[in-house]
């Protein structure tokens, strides 16, 4: 699957920003429900993320990388790897704007669905 996901990034990658303005749209990659929490808001060095893009990348690092999942964390085959999670600054996020100050708070229970260079946050 991770084969699969970089080789639809590199293409998907180039159409994102014409799409800036639709909803996620293209071949439904997959989706999991994730807890973030407090240690989902700092990167492995101790320094804060202030984005929901990395907070979402760190709590997925958290969960396969450091075997520190928070209770309620799901599994998927999508960001296994460092180089799929390092995906995920670089595709479009559709995200409520009350929904991504509850995430940057580490209050936020999310159901995450991956598509082809967009990834798309609702509340679980």
């Amino acid at each position: 699957m991770n084969k699969l996901l970089l080789g639809i990034a590199a293409a998907a990658g180039l159409v994102a920003p014409l799409q800036a303005a639709q909803a996620c749209r293209g071949n439904f990659l997959g989706s999991y429900n994730t807890n973030i929490s407090r240690q989902d808001l700092f990167a492995s060095d101790g320094v804060r993320i202030g984005n929901v893009k990395g907070i979402i990348q760190q709590d997925r690092a958290n969960l396969h990388r450091f075997r520190r999942g928070d209770r309620g964390d799901g599994y998927d085959d999508m960001f296994v790897s460092a180089q799929s999670r390092a995906l995920i600054p670089r595709w479009r996020l559709e995200v409520a704007p009350a929904l991504a100050a509850a995430i940057q708070r580490g209050r936020a229970y999310i159901n995450v669905r991956v598509f082809e260079g967009c990834i798309e946050v609702r509340p679980a």
